[in-house]
């Protein structure tokens, strides 16, 4: 092979091997533990890392719980999509990852008089 051939490949090589090398891991999702059991929702943290966070709710009470998150405006109106962690059954640990942008976020079990007898929580995501 002549050198005009071999000198581009070994460039090539070289410039791949360096973006390769210098290209950051992935980052692994934001634990949050969420206790729920009649009537409360209580959070490991208050606050996580904006971005992926991995959440772990687990059951500790008597009735089905799940858990809802929604974005809060600066005025504490929710605004853009809900989040879901599906129904937790009593005795059981339930498993989700959503994608949590900056800010104040509500969580709530959805089920039917669970918020509003006190089974809510406010999260920051910085």
């Amino acid at each position: 092979m002549s050198p005009r051939v071999i000198i581009p490949i070994v460039v090539l090589a070289i410039v791949l091997a360096i973006g390769a090398a210098t290209r950051a891991p992935a980052k692994s999702p934001a634990p949050l533990f969420v206790d729920a059991r009649e009537w409360s929702v209580t959070l490991s943290r208050a606050t996580v890392p904006s971005g992926r966070v991995a959440i772990q709710l687990q059951n500790a009470g008597e009735d089905d719980h799940d858990l809802r998150l929604r974005r809060l405006d600066r005025r504490g109106r929710p605004v853009g999509p809900t989040r879901a962690v599906p129904m937790t059954h009593p005795g059981t640990l339930t498993e989700a990852t959503v994608h949590l942008t900056a800010g104040r976020w509500r969580l709530w079990c959805s089920l039917d008089g669970h918020a509003a007898a006190g089974m809510r929580a406010t999260l920051r995501a910085r």
